[in-house]
C-alpha cells in the first residue's frame, strides 16, 4: 500500500497540467479569532520530471481516515494545522458564526487546508458526512503548524473558476 504522501503526490498530479500558474485550495481560515472560509493561492510550483511541484511543507503522522455515512462531528479544531484531501464519499463544512459552508467531495475542489485551531480560533468549525457512502479523507498535518506561504484570492470556498489551469 502506498504511503498517504505518495497517495497526495499521485492524486496531485492527476489533476495538475503543466500550464498551471498556482495551486489555489479552499481554506478554513482566521479572523479576529473567528473561523472562516476562505479560498488560498500558494506558493508558485516549481518544475520537475514534466510537472509542475506545488510545495506544501512538511508532513507528520499522515493518515487516511474512514467516516461512517450520515456522520455529524459538530463543532471542531483540528489538533494541527492540516491539509485534507477527500478521496471518497461526501464532506460538508459549515461555520457557527457564518452563512459560508462548502461541500467536498473527490476532484479539483477535493483539498482543504484548516488552520482554525482551538488556540486560534473560539469557534472553531462544523463538520458532517452527509453521504450514503463512507468517506475516505487523507489527512497531512504541517510539521510545526506552519501556515505556508499564500495569498488570499477571496472569501468564501475556492469555486470551479480558481482551479481552472489545474483543470484542463
Amino acid at each position: 500500500m502506498a504511503s498517504p504522501i505518495v497517495l497526495l503526490v499521485s492524486i496531485l498530479s492527476l489533476v495538475t497540467k503543466a500550464i498551471a500558474q498556482s495551486l489555489n485550495v479552499s481554506t478554513v481560515a482566521v479572523q479576529n479569532g473567528t473561523s472562516m472560509l476562505e479560498c488560498w493561492s500558494l506558493q508558485s510550483p516549481t518544475s520537475g520530471a514534466g510537472a509542475q511541484n506545488y510545495p506544501l511543507g512538511d508532513f507528520s503522522n499522515a493518515f487516511i481516515g474512514a467516516i461512517p455515512p450520515h456522520t455529524y462531528i459538530g463543532a471542531a479544531w483540528p489538533a494541527s494545522i492540516q491539509y485534507s484531501m477527500i478521496l471518497q464519499g461526501l464532506v460538508h463544512i459549515s461555520l457557527p458564526y457564518s452563512d459560508d459552508e462548502i461541500y467536498i467531495q473527490p476532484g479539483p475542489l477535493s483539498t482543504l487546508l484548516v488552520i482554525d485551531q482551538r488556540n486560534v480560533s473560539i469557534s472553531g468549525h462544523i463538520t458532517d458526512f452527509p453521504g450514503s457512502e463512507t468517506t475516505l479523507i487523507a489527512q497531512f498535518p504541517v510539521t510545526g503548524n506552519k501556515i505556508p506561504v499564500h495569498t488570499v484570492l477571496h472569501s468564501g470556498p475556492c469555486g470551479l473558476g480558481d482551479v481552472r489551469g489545474l483543470t484542463g
